[in-house]
């Protein structure tokens, strides 16, 4: 606003007549076009557009860097605070555990009972109790209430009249007592719906998770080990959680990506400060991939550095690779 500002008034000083008026207008539209631009493409960025392992990123507290003010997608990540991190203590949402520790409540999601640090192989990392949501078939007409502060279903509903049903209307869309949603302009929260709620993204309707894929709780060593978080052919690795990691094994090596357009924008030299990725103790530049079956987690999984510093490592489509046709070893 400042700029804008700015601009009005040295107009104003310089123009008093019929031309001036006409050129002070002229000019004074022309900054507010520049301003309402910026902030459209800001409203309009999607992160389903942006490439990289971006959810891996937020949920472990990665810092985006941006090339340019306004630009949509992060040209890398600062994620220094996980090379920071003591080989004796678990971490979580900036928090720091000493072996023995539980989990403190906020720190947990629902489903996150009986969760303490424990030492590890290589690294301490996060135990928790196994929760068995046993539950049977529900009758027709009936349904199980759901509620997002709790981890398991809670008892079957079985309405005389299914006006009697409370229901929630969400950005349009209507959802039956129960059943999960996610607002648009509070994607961060996970919510149920439940008599009482009144549009208010509130306890107990709504809750902010402590953390969306739980990735410092469940793969503490995987992170210490630079290990890669692994995406279906059909994820979205800036939307979705892993579904399994990659870690380095003595037959794993970077093939590299020579072409100029391997570096971020037209950039020959490939190797800026920052714009590298790791994968245990291998370092890929931009463009660089990982060759694949070197072990049953990387056959078929293509791994690249594209939005340092973690390599982007997701399966191949049954049409682009055949897993029953693929010799282990990486050659």
């Amino acid at each position: 606003m400042q700029d804008s500002s700015m601009c009005f008034n040295v107009n104003i000083s310089q123009t008093m007549d019929g031309h001036g008026r006409i050129n002070l207008l002229l000019q004074l539209f022309f900054c507010f076009v520049v301003f309402a631009s910026s902030e459209e493409t800001k409203q309009n960025c999607s992160q389903v557009q942006c490439p990289g392992p971006l959810m891996y990123y937020k949920d472990v507290g990665c810092t985006p860097v941006y090339k340019n003010e306004g630009d949509c997608c992060a040209y890398k990540y600062n994620c220094d605070h996980l090379n920071a991190r003591s080989p004796n203590k678990c971490y979580i949402n900036n928090s720091s555990y000493n072996i023995g520790e539980s989990l403190r409540e906020e720190d947990a999601n629902p489903c996150d009972i009986g969760c303490s640090c424990r030492d590890g192989r290589n690294s301490a990392h996060f135990t928790c109790a196994i929760v068995d949501c046993f539950f049977g078939p529900v009758q027709p007409g009936c349904y199980r209430k759901r509620n997002v502060t709790e981890c398991c279903p809670g008892p079957v509903i079985c309405p005389e009249d299914k006006s009697e049903i409370p229901m929630c209307v969400v950005d349009g869309v209507t959802y039956r007592d129960g059943e999960f949603f996610t607002p648009k302009n509070e994607p961060e929260k996970s919510c149920t719906c439940q008599e009482g709620y009144t549009g208010q993204n509130i306890e107990p309707f709504c809750i902010t998770p402590s953390t969306i894929c739980g990735t410092d709780l469940h793969h503490n060593e995987d992170i210490a080990e630079r290990c890669i978080p692994t995406y279906y052919a059909t994820q979205n690795p800036a939307t979705s959680c892993s579904v399994a990691w990659r870690c380095q094994n003595s037959n794993d090596t970077v093939i590299s990506y020579k072409s100029k357009s391997a570096s971020p924008e037209g950039d020959s030299s490939g190797e800026k400060e920052g714009m590298t990725c790791t994968f245990g103790n291998l370092t890929m530049n931009v463009g660089d991939e990982l060759n694949q079956g070197t072990d049953y987690s990387s056959v078929c999984v293509k791994c690249v550095c594209e939005i340092p510093p973690t390599p982007t490592c997701q399966r191949l489509d049954d049409n682009e690779c055949d897993v029953t046709n693929h010799s282990l070893g990486g050659k």
